[in-house]
């Protein structure tokens, strides 16, 4: 199957996961009978010790009492029964040993949506489907786009009950382990060969080890859900998937470490950004694992993770699309983002006018609309104000800096017809090169009277001549296009060669290194530079002509009379 076909298939599947994470999120949740555990995991064990028991409670009503012994069930799927009960329905529960009772599961007092968990989900999913979009020929963006797939879906997922007991064992239990297991081995892959694709010898060995930790993880914990029968050998399954999660969260953090130190300089910038945030996300889910299975849980240990593993996604969003340290080729439309933050805040606003008015009409519905109305005046009066504040701080966040870089090389590219020194021209288009495009080395190469094609004003630490048969000095020559130097294997140092053309000739060729922090260059970024290498390259032969036009008429003169050149100062010759 071709790249293009498997791109489909990969943002089919991340839609598939949306539009799951989204009827997921509609779900009931797991039911509370009143009844805390010595292990505090309802249905978990096969027998279990009650430690209290909420007043009025259905474990009340039943007459369980602190002390008694419980069970839901010999096998994973009858405790699931009780663990995945639906609102309305009965269980039956074996208080010590001898004992059945019937529990009735309670209904949820009020429907939730739980929009933080919700928001963060999809906005994994946004992002792997960003990466699938503009860079899924990229292996390393393809293991990215896999661990960001499974941990969109796995978030907030065991948090739930599905239609039936089968199937929450099968997806809320052994499925969830499993994307927890796969998204962390992609993120060991992931780490060892970004950003390049090509993984150090101790990293790729790393992230070897952590796929067959998985591997052996995975296994087990199918193997547990299908055959285990017996209450010690489902705790001694679930003990052995921990230790093998934590020991390939420790690889992953390892892989993070070494991959950092063995990385060019260059690319340590880029490194940091990224590895910062999935070691912190992985490190936050393995330290809320491990309070789990020790103490029980702890809520103020669950916000903090959900809120370190959400800044996963948005903080990759925004280092892709502002400082590119991956490069998707993709600009942001401004008016897009001022819209669609627009959007946002609008309808948070409505929801808000919506639940107050639910609430005031309770009481009174004439207090409602009032309510409404008031609400409705003041959205009214306040698009514009807050369509402004939006522009202000959007533009702030992503575009400042570049509209900024953008509008000076433009006002350089028109400056530069009216550059009367050669010697300034291509110092300014250097200069401009890596202050406001943000090079780390550039300078010009101009062909000479013998076809090689000599440095100008180069900042690069090796400067040499080129033949004119380069290939990038060929491509631009033959196509007019930007050369990307690596990738034709050019003798030109750099990355990218912007060509001067003029009337049909490749007259010379800005050269540009690496950007600052190894980010990529973007589209706009590129155009900007290409029209200031054109501009610059008509200045140069504008500044060629006019200094032939004076040689002629200097000439002209001495022959006729006019001028005898002094000694010493003899026919001025071109400067180029």
């Amino acid at each position: 199957m071709k790249a293009a076909a498997w791109r489909v298939v990969a943002l089919l599947v991340i839609a598939a996961a949306a539009v799951f994470v989204c009827y997921d999120t509609l779900l009931p949740v797991p039911p509370e009978y009143g009844l805390r555990t010595a292990n505090q995991t309802m249905g978990a064990a096969q027998s279990q010790r009650v430690i209290s028991v909420a007043p009025n409670s259905p474990g009340a009503m039943a007459g369980i009492r602190i002390g008694d012994t419980i069970s839901f069930g010999k096998t994973p799927l009858e405790r699931a029964e009780a663990s995945y009960s639906a609102p309305g329905s009965r269980i039956s529960v074996v208080v010590n040993g001898s004992r059945t009772v019937s529990l009735l599961t309670p209904r949820p007092a009020y429907a939730t949506i739980l929009l933080v968990p919700l928001v963060i989900r999809l906005a994994f999913l946004a992002v792997a489907a960003l990466l699938a979009w503009r860079r899924w020929e990229d292996s390393t963006a393809r293991a990215l786009v896999l661990f960001l797939l499974c941990y969109g879906l796995l978030i907030g997922l065991p948090n739930t009950v599905m239609p039936t007991p089968l199937l929450s064992v099968l997806v809320l239990q052994t499925a969830s382990t499993l994307l927890l297991l796969v998204g962390t081995a992609a993120a060991a892959t992931f780490a060892a060969e970004f950003p390049d694709g090509a993984a150090q010898p101790v990293p790729r060995a790393l992230a070897r080890i952590t796929q067959i930790l998985t591997l052996v993880a995975a296994g087990v914990t199918i193997a547990a859900t299908s055959f285990a029968t017996t209450e010690h050998t489902v705790a001694l399954a679930r003990t052995a998937v921990i230790w093998l999660f934590v020991a390939s969260a420790l690889l992953v953090m390892a892989i993070l470490i070494v991959a950092y130190v063995q990385g060019a300089a260059w690319e340590r910038q880029r490194r940091r950004w990224v590895f910062l945030m999935l070691g912190t996300g992985l490190v936050a889910v393995a330290i809320d694992i491990a309070v789990q299975n020790t103490t029980g849980g702890s809520e103020i240990v669950d916000d903090a993770t959900l809120l370190l593993i959400g800044a996963i996604p948005f903080g990759l969003a925004y280092v892709i699309l502002r400082h590119r340290v991956i490069d998707v080729g993709f600009v942001i439309n401004r008016a897009v983002v001022y819209s669609a933050v627009s959007i946002i805040i609008v309808g948070i606003i409505v929801i808000v006018d919506t639940l107050t008015s639910r609430f005031v009409e309770q009481h009174s519905r004439a207090a409602s609309m009032a309510v409404q109305l008031a609400i409705a005046l003041v959205l009214g009066f306040s698009i514009r104000f807050i369509n402004a504040r939006v522009e202000q701080a959007v533009d702030r966040v992503l575009f400042r800096q570049r509209h900024l870089d953008e509008a000076a090389i433009a006002d350089f590219t028109l400056d530069a017809q009216y550059v009367t020194d050669a010697g300034v021209l291509l110092e300014r288009c250097v200069a401009t090169a890596m202050r406001h495009g943000h090079a780390t080395a550039a300078g010009v190469w101009l062909r000479g009277p013998s076809g090689l094609y000599e440095p100008h004003n180069s900042s690069f630490t090796q400067s040499q001549s080129v033949d004119e048969n380069d290939p990038a000095l060929v491509a631009m020559r033959a196509r007019r296009v930007v050369a990307d130097l690596h990738a034709l294997g050019s003798a030109l140092p750099g990355v990218l060669a912007f060509p001067m053309i003029v009337r049909g000739e490749l007259n010379g060729a800005l050269v540009c290194g690496n950007k600052e922090y190894a980010e990529a260059y973007a589209p706009d970024e590129i155009e900007s530079l290409r029209n200031m290498a054109a501009a610059v390259g008509h200045a140069l032969e504008a500044l060629r002509v006019r200094e032939l036009e004076e040689r002629v008429r200097f000439l002209e003169r001495a022959s006729s009379g006019y001028l005898t050149p002094a000694p010493g100062n003899p026919v001025p010759p071109a400067a180029l």
